[in-house]
């Protein structure tokens, strides 16, 4: 059965998220919104030869640089070992209160188990915020996919990260500045509590050495006004993604002295926390 997608016009030709994006990435958006593939949450697997011919293009020299240009620039993530994207302005265009009304709400919560693992908490959170704050759907999100939920199908009790510092969550200081005569946070320290935490689940079993020059591009481009267009974890999502495929670089000037910079302001973060 055919079904109709709607797109928010304002809110996608005049959006200022839309500024210096080239018709080839408008038009790929517009298909993300719309296509065949789509479902409830905007996430959901895509077959990129299929994708490439109903564009009208090439797979490999078209449809799928332009794919990896949209998530360098955080309007989508993709998965490419089970060819899942998530398109960060699905809600948008589309009614997150709706897809958790009583006629859609178990088909929204299944569509969500079946994302890449990596993704649940990073799509949960994202859904939550969108929801109005004094509603009860905050609360049923949660629920349905908190800690203690996922315990019940074999998350472990502790994480690996690549720094040997146990972190209390309860008492870190999250408004660290790396040099105490700046004015400004350093980039790092503009993370909420929220943020950091799910960086820590993200790095987990990512090589100490790598994990920095990660942390040290994600601080490079929150230093840098409207270059994340999304959210910094979403950005950072990418990023990681990308390394997963074996395609970051790092482009910090100094790589390795912005990674240990990077380093040290989250160690410091969690050393000042188990003060």
């Amino acid at each position: 059965m055919s079904r109709q997608r709607t797109i928010n016009d304002s809110a996608f030709w005049r959006s200022p998220k839309m500024a210096g994006r080239t018709q080839e990435d408008r038009s790929t958006l517009t298909y993300l919104l719309t296509c065949p593939f789509s479902n409830i949450i905007g996430a959901y697997q895509i077959v990129p030869r299929i994708a490439a011919s109903e564009m009208g293009w090439d797979t490999e020299s078209q449809f799928m640089p332009i794919l990896r240009r949209l998530q360098d620039a955080g309007f989508i993530e993709y998965e490419p070992e089970q060819s899942y994207v998530w398109v960060h302005i699905w809600w948008d265009h589309n009614s997150p209160r709706m897809a958790l009304g009583p006629t859609l709400r178990q088909k929204t919560f299944n569509q969500i188990r079946e994302l890449p693992e990596q993704w649940r908490t990073l799509y949960t959170d994202d859904l939550i915020q969108r929801l109005p704050e004094n509603g009860e759907l905050r609360g049923l999100v949660s629920n349905a996919f908190s800690p203690s939920s996922a315990a019940d199908e074999g998350s472990p009790d502790r994480l690996s990260i690549p720094y040997p510092y146990p972190i209390d969550r309860g008492r870190v200081n999250y408004n660290y500045n790396y040099n105490p005569t700046t004015p400004e946070p350093e980039p790092l320290g503009q993370l909420s509590t929220g943020e950091r935490e799910q960086i820590t689940v993200l790095l987990r079993n990512t090589p100490d050495q790598e994990a920095r020059f990660l942390l040290a591009e994600l601080s490079k481009a929150m230093a840098r006004p409207g270059h994340i267009t999304q959210s910094p974890i979403q950005y950072f999502h990418g990023l990681l993604q990308r390394h997963r495929s074996g395609d970051f670089v790092p482009t910090t000037q100094g790589a390795k002295t912005a990674a240990t910079l990077a380093r040290s302001q989250l160690k410091a973060m969690v050393v000042s926390g188990r003060r």
